[in-house]
C-alpha cells in the first residue's frame, strides 16, 4: 500500500509535530489491516474517507480507535460527509450530523460540514451534543474566525452539560492546492515578473495568517480554563499539498491530509526542514498585500471557490 519511501515520510511529519492524515474512496481496493498498523505506530493520526458501505466506514473506524484511546482522543479520527444535498439548512445539517453520528457509533468518527452560515450553526450545534467536526473548505480568515467562535460556544456548551470534552474535535479543512491554483489562474493574466514571481504563494500566506490567528485565540483565559478541562486543540489540516507546500506548512498542532498516490508523489521531492509556520505571519502579510497589489481579489477568489461548492477541504 506504501512504500518505504512514503513510510519515511509519515515518520519526518510525526517528529515534526505535524499530525498525517490520508484521504481516501473506500469504494476502492482500501487496505484496513495496512491502516492499522500504520496508526499503531503514530504514522497516520486520521483518515477523510468517500463513500463506502457501512460496514467500510466501521472497520476504518475501528481500525483506528486504539490510537484515539491511547491519545486521549488526540489523534484517531475518520472524517466521513452526512447524506445531505448542498445548501441544506443548518437544522438538516445538523439532523444528519446526529443520524451519521449515531449510525457510525463511533467515538473518532467526525462529521464534515461545509462553511457557510448553516454548516457553521451546525457544527457549534454539533460540538455542544459532543459530536466532533470536520469543517471546511476554509479559504480566509473571517471564516476561519466564524468556525472559532462557532468552536468555543460549542465546547463551552457541552462543559455546561458535563460531556468529556476530550472526545470532541474541530478539525478546519485548509485546501492548500485548490487555492493556489485558482489564484495562480488569475495571475497568469497579469503580465510582467512580479506577477510571474508570486505564482503558488498564496496558500502558503494564508496558512501563516490562519495559524497566528488560531494561537491568538488560544492565549486566552477561558481557553486556558477549557483546555483543563479537557478541550481538545482545534487542528488546521492542509489537503491538496504539492511538495513545497509541505515544506511550508510544518507546525506543531497541524495535519497534512494526502491521498496515498499524492504521498507517494512528495515523498520522492521533498526533505522538510523543521517548523515554518511560527512567527512567519509578516511575511504571509507581505505576500498577501502583494497580490492585492497586482490586482488579484482574493475575496472574489474566494467566492468563486465556494460558488463551486467542491466540498469540504
Amino acid at each position: 500500500m506504501i512504500s518505504r519511501l512514503a513510510i519515511a515520510m509519515l515518520h519526518q511529519l510525526a517528529a515534526e509535530g505535524v499530525a498525517p492524515w490520508l484521504s481516501a474512496d473506500a469504494t476502492s481496493d482500501f487496505d484496513v489491516e495496512v491502516l492499522s498498523h500504520l496508526a499503531r505506530r503514530e504514522l497516520v493520526a486520521g483518515v477523510v474517507l468517500t463513500g463506502g458501505p457501512p460496514a467500510v466506514l466501521h472497520r476504518v473506524c475501528d481500525a483506528l480507535f486504539p490510537a484515539f484511546l491511547a491519545t486521549d482522543g488526540r489523534a484517531g479520527h475518520v472524517s466521513v460527509a452526512p447524506d445531505v444535498g448542498h445548501g441544506a439548512s443548518a437544522e438538516g445539517l445538523f439532523e444528519a450530523a446526529g443520524d451519521l453520528h449515531e449510525q457510525v457509533g463511533r467515538a473518532n468518527v467526525l462529521v464534515r460540514l461545509p462553511v457557510d452560515p448553516g454548516g457553521v450553526t451546525a457544527m457549534r450545534d454539533c460540538l455542544a451534543e459532543g459530536i466532533g467536526v470536520h469543517a471546511g473548505p476554509v479559504y480566509s480568515e473571517e471564516g476561519y474566525e466564524q468556525l472559532l467562535d462557532a468552536f468555543f460556544v460549542g465546547i463551552e456548551r457541552a462543559l455546561v452539560s458535563g460531556l468529556p470534552l476530550h472526545e470532541i474535535t474541530l478539525v478546519a479543512g485548509v485546501p492548500v492546492g485548490r487555492l493556489d491554483d485558482a489564484v495562480d489562474a488569475r495571475l497568469a493574466a497579469v503580465p510582467g515578473p512580479r506577477a510571474v514571481a508570486a505564482r503558488g504563494t498564496a496558500a502558503v500566506a494564508l496558512a501563516r495568517c490562519l495559524h497566528r490567528l488560531r494561537e491568538d485565540r488560544l492565549s486566552t483565559d477561558w481557553w486556558r480554563v477549557i483546555r483543563t478541562a479537557g478541550a481538545q486543540l482545534p487542528l488546521l489540516l492542509w489537503s491538496d499539498p504539492s511538495p513545497r507546500h509541505m515544506e511550508s506548512l510544518v507546525g506543531a498542532n497541524t495535519a497534512h491530509v494526502l491521498s496515498v498516490r499524492r504521498l507517494e508523489a512528495v515523498a520522492a521531492e521533498t526533505e522538510l526542514a523543521g517548523e515554518a509556520l511560527m512567527g512567519s505571519t509578516a511575511e504571509g502579510r507581505r505576500v498577501l498585500k502583494e497580490l492585492a497589489e497586482l490586482g488579484v481579489d482574493l475575496e472574489s477568489v474566494v467566492r468563486d471557490l465556494e460558488r463551486a461548492g467542491q466540498g469540504c477541504g
